[in-house]
């Protein structure tokens, strides 16, 4: 199979298992594609590039990893033709920032509490002055959340100033500055009340609170492929889960929430 770093993880793993393995050999934060329900959410969306990204390796070693269980590459993959110590920075991220005022969030203390650090990032962003440039620092690579912020308008950099250390600068895009927020989506609209009757007795029901993350996603995400035309799927969730969201978009699903308390909401999922 002819690879490059476009090619998705699940395209890898359905032509030859053993990539599974070979991948989370490399290091820690790939060894998630061993639990299958993980591998089964984010391997159809995740590529090569922005899988060496998370785990914070250049393109090439990943790609060199494949090519030792018979991958091979296209001519115009570029792997071949650089130099050992130009290959780590294939996958380093090129933009020009403004970087007129800096502000630093370091999430690693609230990620070694066991806490998503989305909220943290989104007040922090929501509070500052929206000239003034984010420099996250990390562990990895966020690529959920910044595949979140881009749709908002964001534009992101990623340095890699020593080895587990991650920093990300990202700032309002020029072209979005200055305009009018959306206030309402489609789904705020939406009243609760009205859908938990339109799907009365044609809903299966789910409570994901007690889950670690990211086991709430999964869950999700596997449960709604089972559903049938005209079925709804109803949630019990600790909060509005953002990184689900874009993915039920994705996939054409709508939603409406209710909040019950501070780590209570209900979710009703459905087309």
């Amino acid at each position: 199979m002819i690879i490059s770093a476009k090619t998705k993880i699940s395209k890898l793993i359905e032509h030859n298992e053993e990539t599974i393995e070979v991948i989370a050999s490399i290091n820690k934060h790939f060894r998630k594609l061993k639990n299958p329900l993980l591998r089964k959410a984010l391997a159809p969306r995740v590529a090569i590039a922005e899988a060496a990204r998370i785990g914070g390796v250049p393109v090439c070693v990943l790609i060199d990893k494949l090519k030792e269980i018979g991958f091979e590459t296209a001519d115009d993959c570029g792997c071949e033709a650089v130099s050992p110590t130009d290959k780590y920075r294939l996958n380093e991220t090129k933009r020009d920032m403004r970087k007129e005022a800096i502000e630093e969030l370091d999430v690693r203390p609230i990620l070694a509490g066991g806490i998503d650090p989305f909220d943290a990032i989104m007040e922090k962003l929501k509070t500052m002055d929206e000239w003034h440039t984010l420099k996250i620092i990390n562990t990895f690579e966020p690529i959920p959340l910044l595949n979140i912020l881009k749709k908002k308008g964001y534009a992101y950099v990623t340095e890699r100033p020593e080895a587990g250390v991650v920093w990300t600068y990202m700032e309002k895009a020029d072209e979005h500055l200055d305009k009018k927020k959306k206030t309402e989506t489609e789904s705020d609209q939406l009243v609760f009340e009205e859908i938990e009757e339109q799907f009365a007795g044609k809903m299966r029901e789910i409570d994901v609170r007690p889950l670690e993350m990211p086991m709430p996603m999964v869950t999700v995400l596997e449960e709604i492929e089972g559903l049938r035309e005209g079925e709804a799927l109803f949630v019990h969730h600790k909060k509005l889960p953002q990184y689900l969201l874009p993915e039920l978009e994705e996939r054409n699903f709508r939603w409406a929430s209710q909040d019950i308390d501070e780590s209570n909401i209900k979710l009703i999922i459905f087309k």
